[in-house]
């Protein structure tokens, strides 16, 4: 069969070169068979707008479904190919009419509007999970309000505060996370509907009551102290349970105990606690509210032994007229007593309840009339002889009965705060801020002006705001020394329809920022076969400077052959031979006997399988297997993403090289071209595979 040489332009390479017809005919089954090749040309042709018409409407002709239809119209509108309408299927339909009369194994280079689909790690950014901090999280920082306070730095919190909260997170995870810093410490304001709560939380370390805390205080006694126990008192329903832990009593103490709160003039008092007693004696009073500086004591409630081992229950106004109820009640059983006294009448009532009522009965189990018009600003607890022993717990005083039975507690809090944004990422096991996003602040959109039909007004972007027309001239101000190719990422706020989150990647260049157009120029082979014409995903490449020194790069990266590139000027290397230094591969021999020459001399053990050989021809024929390797390791790093097949055909990789004294002695040079066929794409670490197919010297 006759061999042609030609050269075609291409985005790889200076010349791509065919050698004989068999290496093509690898491709297209069915070649031998037509007539011999009389007129083999090479086309080159960019698409013009109305060529993209001419495509559509020759596709529409032929299409027999809706959807079909549909994707041919799109290219005439367009005018681009997408991944969903590649140029491989639709351009064979112009070069049908504008190149009729090509012969076999005719190639063009045609040069189409292709456009890119937008980068998987934006989307990646702009559907990335919200999660918003809450009142325990800022608490991890010291904060008791809703926002970390002015001189806290939330990066030393938000890494820790995302591993507690999300369970199982995936390597290259991403989570938007939403948080409030205050610019002035807040001023918290705490508002409940009761006087006093008390739980008695107190530590882990049983002891002293009024040794543990200050906010209970002795009014009389000196020895046998309230005691205060690790564990508490519970009741289903009642708002002060089964928390903290508790005050103990004993029949043979003699220290008095009170807390303050707000004093109270008029109306009614209730006080309640939560008790257990486990022994009562003759009778003494044991609970009571109180009035400091006057020692005036009102509804004081006493119990006592009912003769046959039960508790009476009584109340007084003095220590002297105790009035006991008749209902018997059990030792070592927690009952919830609730008091009230009348300020303005000087009536007391006593009710012991099995449970919490949200109603007060209408009967007390004692009631009493003492003195009126008593200040009240403290509950006590008291220890006297003929008393009972046990444990109080959840004391509660109000102004209502209902106060007593439910919590309802108003936190105001006033301060200035920012709310802020920021990108967090999941890697080697931790989370960490994500790298290459800014995220816009509401000091960014307001610089871009605050009045109607300005980001400012609503802190957002919208279709009369375009964000191209502001982001540009903020990266400016925000990365004033940014070098041609930088890029950054952006998420901002776009209003349509509702507040949305996107995210843009915007690259500096020729002086200023810009987003890039998603359409690109795409240059791709097509070649008329024996089915007319075809796409040709055979990708073809002479190697370059930055080609022969990723070679050199990877024997320098590689511990078992590194020792073989050059120890100085690392742009050259002596196992495959690649050096961007001269752009060719070497494989004369005189560097090598003995290794490296002159100022760079290194024992000829460094490569042991070369100097194992003992003729030239061995060692050369070495020289020539090694490169075979290293075409396929150079094809695997210069294309990671590698596919087998593009739009059903396989894929071919032509690479030439440029051998320097290919017999290893003689001076002389050589193109020498390495077919290898992608047989799988990358998974994970793993690199694409390359199937060798052969090789010849180019003439």
């Amino acid at each position: 069969m006759k061999n042609t040489i030609y050269s075609l332009l291409s985005v790889f390479v200076f010349a791509v070169l065919f050698s004989a017809c068999d290496d093509f005919n690898d491709q297209f089954e069915g070649l031998d068979d037509k007539t011999q090749i009389k007129n083999l040309a090479a086309y080159n042709y960019t698409l013009t707008e109305a060529d993209y018409t001419t495509i559509s409407n020759a596709a529409v002709k032929v299409a027999t479904t809706p959807a079909e239809i549909s994707l041919a119209t799109s290219i005439k509108n367009n005018k681009y190919f997408t991944t969903a309408v590649p140029a491989s299927t639709y351009v064979p339909f112009l070069l049908k009419t504008q190149y009729p009369y090509a012969d076999l194994g005719s190639t063009a280079m045609i040069t189409y509007a292709f456009n890119e689909a937008r980068p998987a790690y934006l989307d990646a950014f702009a559907n990335a999970s919200v999660y918003t901090l809450n009142s325990a999280d800022y608490a991890s920082s010291g904060s008791n309000a809703l926002g970390f306070y002015p001189n806290v730095n939330p990066q030393n919190f938000l890494g820790d505060i995302l591993a507690a909260n999300i369970p199982s997170p995936t390597a290259g995870e991403i989570k938007l996370v939403k948080y409030s810093q205050y610019t002035e410490v807040p001023v918290i304001t705490t508002t409940t509907n009761y006087l006093l709560e008390e739980n008695f939380n107190f530590g882990s370390t049983a002891g002293n009551l009024t040794a543990l805390t200050n906010t209970w205080t002795a009014h009389s006694g000196t020895t046998g102290f309230v005691g205060y126990a690790t564990s508490s008192l519970s009741m289903a329903n009642y708002p002060s349970t089964g928390l903290g832990g508790s005050a103990t009593i004993a029949t043979a103490g003699v220290e008095d105990i009170n807390k303050k709160f707000t004093a109270q003039n008029s109306g009614t008092v209730y006080f309640s606690a939560l008790v257990n007693l486990s022994a009562v004696g003759t009778g003494a009073y044991f609970f009571h509210v109180y009035e400091h500086g006057t020692g005036n004591f009102r509804a004081r409630i006493g119990a006592k032994d009912n003769g046959a081992g039960k508790i009476l229950f009584g109340l007084s106004t003095s220590a002297s007229n105790q009035v006991y109820g008749t209902t018997a009640f059990d030792l070592n059983t927690t009952y919830l007593i609730v008091a009230s006294y009348n300020i303005d009448n000087g009536v007391s009532n006593l009710y012991i309840l099995s449970s919490p009522s949200a109603t007060m009965p209408a009967t007390p189990e004692v009631s009493d009339t003492g003195t009126a018009g008593s200040v009240t600003d403290a509950v006590a607890i008291r220890q006297a002889l003929g008393g009972p022993a046990g444990t109080f717990d959840g004391v509660r005083v109000a102004k209502t009965w209902a106060d007593l039975m439910v919590n309802v507690v108003t936190v105001t809090i006033e301060g200035a705060k920012t709310n802020e944004e920021v990108y967090y990422q999941y890697a080697a096991n931790k989370w960490t801020p994500a790298q290459g996003i800014y995220v816009l602040t509401i000091e960014d959109y307001d610089s871009m002006g605050t009045a109607a039909g300005q980001p400012g007004r609503f802190n957002n972007f919208d279709s009369t705001m375009p964000p191209e027309n502001y982001l540009p001239t903020l990266l400016a101000k925000l990365y004033p020394y940014a070098q041609n190719g930088n890029k950054q990422i952006v998420a901002y706020k776009y209003f349509s329809g509702g507040l949305q989150t996107r995210v843009d990647e915007y690259i500096f260049q020729a002086g200023k920022w810009s987003k890039p157009s998603s359409v690109i120029s795409k240059t791709e082979q097509f070649v008329y076969s024996n089915i007319g014409w075809v796409f040709d995903p055979t990708v073809k490449i002479v190697m370059g400077t930055s080609d022969y020194q990723l070679m050199v790069d990877y024997v320098l990266a590689t511990p078992s052959i590194a020792a073989l590139a050059h120890p100085f000027f690392k742009n050259e290397e002596y196992y495959y031979g690649f050096a961007s230094r001269y752009n060719n591969v070497s494989f004369r021999l005189s560097y090598r006997n003995p290794y490296f020459t002159g100022e760079y001399v290194k024992p000829a053990s460094t490569d042991p399988e070369m100097f194992a050989l003992t003729t030239d021809a061995a060692k050369v024929a070495l020289m020539w297997t090694r490169l075979k390797e290293g075409m396929g390791k150079f094809l695997q790093l210069r294309y990671p993403n590698a596919v087998p097949t593009v739009g059903g055909l396989d894929v071919y990789y032509h690479a030439t090289t440029y051998v320097y004294y290919p017999t290893g002695i003689s001076a002389g040079n050589q193109y020498h071209k390495y077919i290898f066929k992608c047989t799988a794409a990358a998974s994970g670490s793993t690199p694409p595979v390359f199937e060798y197919i052969s090789d010849a010297k180019v003439d």
